[in-house]
């Protein structure tokens, strides 16, 4: 089959960013994508796409998708006439993905949110689009004081993008957004376009989907080495990269499914087998990056060795507990125990670099040294506390994709259920984040193995 789209809206009595707009002509040209323009109301409900609002360039040059679209049997644009001035477009309208498929609507700001429909299917989308047309909000003092308020938020919050769908066959597809400068300058896959110019783009930061070694999916992790032989990013960013099941402190209330299943039947309850996996994985992590620099992110799996040390669980634990001694010595001196034991496996290159939990990595304004599990006041984080921890982050442990705004959250590395999942519906995903020089970045996501038509 093999169709490519590019789905972006416009305002209704909004002027179209013709530098942008030259772009995606550009990108449709080399790609051989069609263009679909979904339209929305102007500054108010008076300014209504259906009375005549749209500008007639759009009618002329693309098509302009007035109702529900099929672009294949999984992934579908409808029109849910939501207000440009919302502020979370998702509002009301998780369940009808729930129900469905994936649902891509317009909108001036770009939202994607993975929604369980399955215990262990891949999850659906709902997903915005961006605009393609300047800002239309009412801000002038000819409206109420509530309108302007809306209005300056829209304004701050309107967002230069499309959806970028990929439709392989009947079934499968792949999802990935493209977001621009103010100028129009956006970038996929490396290739920055500027209106009818393009040009090479470097990668600042990769940003893979919790890594778990031990349990990582081979399908992804094949996934994760071919797109940083692809785009050469200058920095790899590892959440969970240490899983920690030998030493969790969940396990210890589960005798037969984690310590027996789990843990004796497949190889899982030796703490320093999971060190010298670890070691392993960075080796060729650092290989694969040829000198870039890659960052392990301070996370809650890393820190149930800390725990077990912590609580001298070691004592009891003939298996564990030599090496757990010499562990619990450094982590009385305050270093970081994992750290020390996948060193203690044999020497690491140097360009790989353990963050602390106190510790911030920002790359083009982007919080990168954030698992995302902690939040204020010795709260749980979630995607509404990160963008108001960070302003702008690149975070993990969620295992289900997000983007909100500038917070981007990742998925994971790992099936998309495990054994402490079982029973319990899916949003998971197998998804990675691109930050490009330009500061954009690309939510891309791995299905089966692959994450476009064509893995280069």
């Amino acid at each position: 089959m093999g169709k490519t789209y590019v789905v972006t809206s416009a305002q209704a009595f909004a002027k179209p960013h013709k530098n942008f707009i030259n772009g995606l002509e550009k990108y449709s040209e080399i790609n051989g994508a069609e263009i679909l323009i979904l339209p929305m109301i102007g500054k108010s409900a008076r300014e209504d796409w259906h009375k005549g609002g749209l500008d007639k360039l759009f009618y002329k040059k693309f098509r302009v998708v007035e109702e529900n679209y099929k672009l294949n049997n999984n992934i579908e644009i409808e029109q849910f006439e939501v207000r440009p001035y919302q502020i979370d477009p998702l509002t009301g309208l998780q369940r009808f993905a729930q129900r469905s498929v994936t649902k891509i609507f317009a909108s001036p700001k770009q939202r994607l949110k993975a929604i369980s429909h399955s215990n262990y299917k891949i999850p659906k989308f709902l997903a915005t689009t961006g605009a393609c047309t300047y800002p239309n909000y009412a801000t002038g003092e000819d409206v109420s004081a509530e309108r302007r308020r809306l209005g300056n938020i829209s304004k701050k919050d309107h967002v230069y993008g499309a959806l970028i769908v990929e439709v392989e066959d009947k079934e499968r597809y792949y999802l990935r957004n493209i977001r621009a400068n103010k100028k129009g300058e956006f970038i996929d896959f490396g290739i920055r376009y500027n209106g009818k110019e393009i040009k090479k783009s470097k990668l600042e930061a990769l940003v893979l989907g919790d890594i778990h070694c031990g349990y990582t999916d081979k399908k992804v992790r094949e996934a994760n080495y071919k797109m940083i032989k692809a785009f050469k990013p200058k920095r790899l960013i590892l959440h969970d990269l240490f899983d920690g099941h030998s030493v969790s402190h969940w396990k210890d209330r589960y005798l037969i499914t984690q310590q027996i299943i789990e843990g004796a039947d497949k190889g899982f309850l030796s703490l320093e087998d999971e060190l010298k996996e670890v070691n392993k994985e960075l080796k060729k992590f650092s290989k694969a990056m040829k000198g870039g620099k890659i960052y392990v992110v301070s996370s809650n799996h890393l820190e149930f060795l800390d725990r077990y040390l912590d609580e001298g669980k070691f004592v009891k634990d003939a298996l564990n507990a030599k090496i757990s001694f010499d562990l619990a010595r450094e982590l009385a001196k305050g270093k970081n125990p994992v750290e020390v034991g996948v060193r203690m496996m044999g020497p690491l290159p140097k360009n790989i670099f353990f963050l602390k939990r106190d510790e911030d990595l920002k790359v083009r304004g982007y919080q990168l040294g954030s698992h995302g599990d902690k939040g204020p006041s010795g709260g749980r984080g979630s995607i509404r506390s990160r963008e108001n921890d960070f302003g702008k982050s690149i975070t993990g442990h969620s295992h289900s994709s997000q983007v909100l705004r500038e917070t981007y959250i990742v998925g994971t590395s790992t099936p998309l259920t495990m054994f402490y999942t079982k029973g319990h519906p899916t949003s998971w995903t197998n998804s990675n984040a691109f930050l490009w020089d330009n500061g954009t970045v690309q939510m891309v996501h791995i299905i089966k193995g692959k994450w476009r038509l064509k893995n280069k």
